[in-house]
């Protein structure tokens, strides 16, 4: 939210709550120490986790048709829902991790709209009844991916907030009590996807075991509770706090259960115990597997209820750039496509970085005359460059050549560049929502005459050649 009066009038007017960083302070907070290797792998883990979840929230937000989304379809059936929840927990990550010098690092995932679509038609193969509740067959589904962008999701964790609790990485700000209770939420999740997937088992050439569940209240009830009984258990929690627990029970056991419960709760000769024996044949596997998901209370996490809100940031720190890369490879050179769009890509990030240099922070001070003076800031906006996502599908710009579009969301890069600049907590203006209790203006920290930092908010600034 930017302030609607001068910059002298915004300070003036309001009454300092918290504290001002000194140019010294600003320093020593900006570099942290390098983390271990295992903690950079723990952040990579978590950064990961995290951005398989913005995944999976931009998958279900993506428009199947008449305003009905992938979402709205994925909540008709529990089932289909932790199918897909469980498919993008296996997407990886896109390109290499980025560990920034504060300590922040991120990890992009992508999806193409080829790849997803491949995936939601076996879904709706799958899971038929949802399918056809939500009127989403493959003519549906074929037609709606032409019109989908490749999906990008970054995942953002800082070390200081993966490494300071005895709980599970990501877990930090969770309650222990709340973490048991997302983990008997899986396990009973694992349980349901156990008796899910011994219903999907044939029996024979047209007949399923779910049509013996499904017999009586009683049979289901005895499979179910025998199932439990001897199904083995692994519980892992994951980085973007969500226990997953596997459940496995051997085919030999399945057997065995679902013959002796025919044998005290069936009449009559619909179902047999050769009908069984069959399904271990068919199956020819040696266990039967099945996944459950759960999170834990929303209420659980021992987080601040509120987000600073920042004033006076610059207009682009929520908005995206976007360039078209080009390349045209020599008549020496092999047209190899993956080398051509590589080589287009950074094309576009070239001519990102000069977009980004041009940004204007305050007005008569640019991103380039700041990075002028502030040296040390440069590598990580260098390693910020390198996350721009090619967002589009090559395409032919001349004979031999291709061309793709690029995008770069400028968020971090206003957090890199904030390090260097004083932090001011005042109280929000009449203008500002009511409930957040602190605002937050950053002042660029540029020289000034007579003095090593400037700490108010001229009209222009004059920087050193």
């Amino acid at each position: 939210m930017r302030s609607t009066r001068g910059p002298w009038a915004a300070l003036l007017g309001l009454v300092a709550v918290g504290w001002v960083l000194t140019g010294d302070a600003i320093r020593a907070c900006a570099q942290p120490a390098r983390p271990t290797p295992e903690q950079q792998k723990t952040l990579e883990q978590v950064c990961l986790a995290r951005a398989r979840s913005e995944l999976l929230a931009r998958i279900g937000a993506l428009v199947l048709r008449d305003g009905v989304t992938v979402g709205d379809w994925l909540a008709r059936d529990a089932d289909l829902d932790r199918a897909l929840r469980l498919w993008v927990r296996t997407r990886p990550a896109a390109g290499r991790p980025r560990l920034y010098s504060d300590a922040v690092g991120e990890v992009d995932v992508r999806v193409t709209p080829a790849e997803l679509e491949s995936e939601l038609l076996n879904l709706a193969d799958e899971y038929p009844a949802a399918a056809r509740a939500a009127r989403v067959d493959a003519g549906t589904l074929r037609s709606a991916a032409g019109r989908w962008p490749i999906l990008w999701a970054t995942g953002r964790a800082a070390v200081a907030g993966t490494t300071r609790s005895a709980q599970p990485p990501g877990w930090e700000d969770v309650e222990p009590g709340e973490v048991e209770l997302a983990r008997a939420a899986a396990v009973a999740d694992a349980h349901h996807a156990l008796l899910t997937a011994a219903g999907r088992l044939k029996i024979s050439s047209a007949r399923r075991l779910y049509e013996f569940l499904e017999s009586s209240a009683a049979v289901r009830q005895a499979v179910q509770t025998e199932l439990q009984r001897v199904a083995r258990l692994k519980v892992e929690f994951a980085p973007d706090q969500v226990a997953l627990v596997e459940a496995r029970v051997s085919m030999r056991d399945l057997l065995r259960i679902v013959t002796r419960v025919c044998e005290e709760h069936c009449d009559g000769d619909e179902f047999a115990a050769a009908d069984f024996r069959e399904m271990v044949l068919l199956s020819r596997e040696d266990e039967l597997s099945a996944a459950g998901l759960a999170t834990p209370p929303g209420a659980a996490a021992r987080r601040s209820r509120y987000e600073p809100i920042e004033l006076d940031v610059p207009d682009w720190t929520d908005t995206a750039l976007s360039a078209i890369g080009r390349i045209e490879p020599s008549d020496e050179e092999a047209a190899d496509d993956t080398a051509l769009e590589q080589a287009a890509r950074l094309d576009g990030i070239a001519q990102l970085g000069r977009q980004v240099e041009s940004l204007t922070i305050q007005p008569g001070v640019t991103v380039g005359e700041f990075l002028g003076y502030h040296q040390e800031l440069k590598d990580d906006v260098v390693l910020f460059l390198s996350g721009a996502r090619v967002v589009s599908a090559p395409r032919p710009s001349s004979a031999d050549g291709i061309e793709v579009t690029v995008e770069l969301p400028l968020r971090r890069l206003w957090e890199i560049l904030r390090r260097r600049m004083k932090l001011e907590e005042v109280e929000p203006p009449a203008t500002a929502p009511a409930v957040p209790p602190t605002a937050a203006y950053w002042r660029p920290a540029v020289p000034r005459s007579g003095s090593a930092v400037a700490w108010g908010w001229p009209e222009s600034v004059s920087l050193p050649a």
